[in-house]
């Protein structure tokens, strides 16, 4: 992460189970509660792990995190899209998802 200088870099097909964090809180993740596919993660630099104020894991397609990036807080929220060949369904339910996840987002400062 060092050599492209990002502090926040968002990870899909993470393909592991439940939902948690590495033991030195480099990598949060969401997936699937019984299955390895799916999944999504943030990977964290060092800076960012020390600004991470907490996350959520929405969805194994979804994951946000909110973050003190003084002198202001930012919100980060990683998708994993299906693909048009997935049921209407499975569509509907990832962007009701998402319209959650924005209106439980903190729009302050």
């Amino acid at each position: 992460m060092k050599r492209f200088r990002y502090d926040i870099i968002g990870i899909s097909e993470v393909r592991w189970t439940g939902k948690g964090e590495t033991l030195n809180g480099d990598f949060i993740w969401s997936g699937e509660e019984n299955s390895h596919w799916r999944g999504v993660g943030l990977l964290l630099s060092t800076q960012a792990k020390k600004a991470l104020i907490g996350y959520n894991p929405i969805s194994s397609r979804i994951i946000s995190a909110r973050f003190d990036a003084a002198p202001f807080k930012i919100s980060v929220i990683h998708v994993y899209a299906p693909t048009s060949s997935s049921s209407e369904e499975a569509i509907e339910a990832f962007y009701n998802h998402i319209d959650d996840a924005l209106a439980k987002t903190d729009k302050k400062t």
